[in-house]
Order: C-alpha cells, then sequence, then structure tokens
C-alpha cells in the first residue's frame, strides 16, 4: 500500500496555522484545514498513482486528539479531498489518526508493516517511526524542509510531478518484484 499524508504533502505547509498561543490549527470552528491549497507536485502524483495501482493508494492524516477538533478536522479534511480529487473514495482510502500512524495500520491489520508498505510524509518523526516498524518511508521535500536530517528516499516538489512519479514507479517496481 501506499499511504499520503495531507498537511505538508497534498495540501501545502502553512507554518502561520501552527504558531502562536491557540495556532489556528487546534482551534475548534476554525475549519483550519479546508482552507489549505493544494501541492499541486504531490496532488498529481496523488490522482495518477490512484488511477494506475487501484486500491493500493490511500491517504492517512494525523488529526488531533480532542474530540470536538479531531472530528471537525477529519471531516474539513474528507471535504477537502473531495474538492480537489472528487474521484477520490474517502470510505475505502482515506485513514485520520490521532496516534502512530504506524500503529494505526498495524493495529488495523494485527501485523507489522512491511517493505510494500510506503509512507509518503514531511515529517521526520513519522518516517522514522515508519520504518522502524517495517515499512518503507519516502520523505516529502515540499520546500519548507529539508534532506539534511532523513537518510532515506525523498521525493522534491521542486523536481515536478513527472520526475517524482519516475523516481516513485522505479521503488515501487524495486519493492514488489522482491517477493
Amino acid at each position: 500500500m501506499i499511504y499520503f499524508d495531507m498537511d505538508g504533502v497534498l495540501a501545502t505547509y502553512d507554518i502561520n496555522g501552527y504558531i502562536g498561543e491557540k495556532p489556528p490549527f487546534a482551534q475548534v470552528g476554525g475549519h483550519y484545514f479546508s482552507t489549505l491549497q493544494s501541492d499541486s507536485v504531490a496532488m498529481g502524483m496523488f490522482k495518477t498513482l490512484y488511477k494506475e495501482i487501484p486500491g493500493s493508494v490511500m491517504v492517512l492524516t494525523s488529526v488531533s486528539v480532542p474530540r470536538e477538533l479531531r472530528t471537525e478536522q477529519t471531516l474539513d479534511k474528507i471535504h477537502w479531498l473531495l474538492k480537489e480529487f472528487p474521484d477520490f473514495d474517502f470510505g475505502a482510502h482515506f485513514l485520520s489518526t490521532s496516534t502512530e500512524k504506524r500503529n494505526i495500520i498495524s493495529n488495523i491489520r494485527g501485523m507489522s508493516l512491511n517493505k510494500r508498505d510506503i509512507l509518503i510524509d514531511d515529517w521526520n518523526a513519522n518516517l522514522y517511526a515508519w520504518t522502524s516498524n517495517g515499512g518503507t518511508a519516502v520523505k516529502y521535500l515540499n520546500g519548507i524542509n529539508s534532506n539534511k536530517s532523513w537518510p532515506g528516499e525523498t521525493l522534491s516538489r521542486a523536481d515536478g510531478v513527472e520526475s517524482c512519479l519516475e523516481k516513485f514507479r522505479r521503488l515501487w517496481f524495486t519493492l514488489n518484484s522482491n517477493r
């Protein structure tokens, strides 16, 4: 499976949403996640792979712990995805979690991740946790973060959709031919 993160990958990361004593993303009623811009490169990859590899592409996104905020953020992210990609089947391909991403997949399956479970994310903590549980992590370089603290695979927004797709397809083929 291929799991795309939303914040900082499919949706452009906005630092202003996370700063201050009461950051916008953490305010109930603010609907912060429904206002984000799409990252054209990551979204282009997502749409292409979703159609090329049916049933193998999912969204795996983090939401806050408090119930009311978690519900609002989840619904906002679903609406955002449907606006950006109306063909997306969120019922079968969307997971939101308030715990570590690696844990939600392991708990659903009842087993650890494997190398063919690929997480595309921009945050190192998620990437390291994913690989330590057996999965393959790919850092998305979104123009704000860097590859200096990540020793693994990267995809860069600066390279454009086609270059990122070509690099990802090579990784996908390698991981799936070694069964």
